[in-house]
């Protein structure tokens, strides 16, 4: 790198399988460490570019790794993507995690080769300190920036830009992309009709019932999927949806999914179960669908999604 004999390699592929291979490879440290790990792509982004590939994907896993690796068990980590601008188009991604966190008079030498804000960091946590040079020098030589955002104990934001091309002769974003209205939904009366929440974050589900309580629905809780499916069996015309969390601790939304799909009762056919889950692939997607569900909304929880499936489903 020092003595500039790292060459870019310009190809055409696609963003966010990029992004999804590259996140996948941290599913078994994150599991293993019991941290909660999001991806947010805007509906904007992309479907192809042109940069390179490999470099862009190695300075997403030098960010990632340092997350998953200063983070404690059970923290979070998120990674966003929006476009800054349109011509040239240039991407800006976001990693933060909810780890140690950095003093702003440190920050400075984290850019720098085999340095990491002091010897305990290496002693406790392992590295050598390149990851975040090579990150920089990589970016650069694309045109690109990254800064960080942290403070001691406050965890910490990594955002870098690069400008990409997007090939002139392929859609300029993705091919799926949601409709959403710019203003909420004018909140309908759905008095009567009872919904299942599953979902193991207590705050999700304080949220969710938050949205959906000026709608006059009756919400019963279940903090897994396990109690879920219970919940269902024990009175399956009881319930007009479901709201379904994919990633719980036990029994995920998946499976139980199909084993409510498998149940010997008419409604367990037929009862919509939508999906709640943060990353919104288009894998994810199709899984959801695969498992037995009707549908699949986003995370953080969108007002005019929950109200749109609402509707679809209490009003035909």
């Amino acid at each position: 790198i020092e003595a500039d004999k790292l060459e870019l390699s310009l190809t055409e592929f696609e963003f966010e399988r990029m992004l999804r291979r590259t996140v996948n490879v941290f599913e078994f440290r994150v599991a293993e460490k019991k941290q909660t790990l999001t991806v947010r792509m805007e509906p904007d982004i992309p479907l192809r570019i042109i940069s390179d590939e490999q470099r862009l994907s190695q300075v997403i896993t030098n960010l990632l790794g340092n997350a998953v690796k200063f983070t404690p068990d059970g923290g979070s980590i998120a990674i966003a993507v929006r476009k800054l601008t349109e011509s040239p188009c240039t991407l800006e991604v976001r990693v933060t995690d909810t780890g140690i966190g950095i003093a702003p008079a440190q920050q400075a030498g984290l850019f720098r080769s085999f340095q990491q804000v002091d010897g305990s960091i290496s002693r406790k946590f392992g590295g050598t300190g390149l990851g975040l040079a090579i990150s920089k020098r990589i970016l650069e030589m694309m045109n690109g920036t990254i800064r960080i955002e942290s403070d001691t104990g406050k965890g910490a934001v990594f955002i870098f830009t690069i400008p990409v091309d997007v090939p002139v002769e392929l859609p300029a974003v993705r091919a799926v992309k949601a409709e959403r209205s710019s203003e909420h939904v004018p909140a309908d009366d759905f008095t009567g009709r009872r919904i299942l929440l599953a979902e193991d974050v207590a705050i999700n589900r304080e949220i969710v019932i938050a949205i959906l309580s000026p709608l006059g629905l009756e919400i019963e809780e279940a903090a897994d999927g396990q109690i879920a499916v219970d919940t269902f069996s024990a009175n399956p015309e009881a319930w007009d949806l479901i709201f379904m969390d994919i990633h719980m601790p036990g029994m995920d939304g998946y499976e139980a999914a199909r084993l409510i799909r498998a149940l010997d009762h008419p409604r367990a056919k037929t009862v919509p179960i939508i999906a709640m889950t943060a990353n919104a692939f288009k894998e994810d997607i199709e899984k959801c669908l695969a498992a037995g569900m009707d549908g699949h909304i986003g995370k953080p929880i969108d007002f005019n999604e929950v109200t749109g499936f609402l509707k679809k489903y209490f009003l035909r």
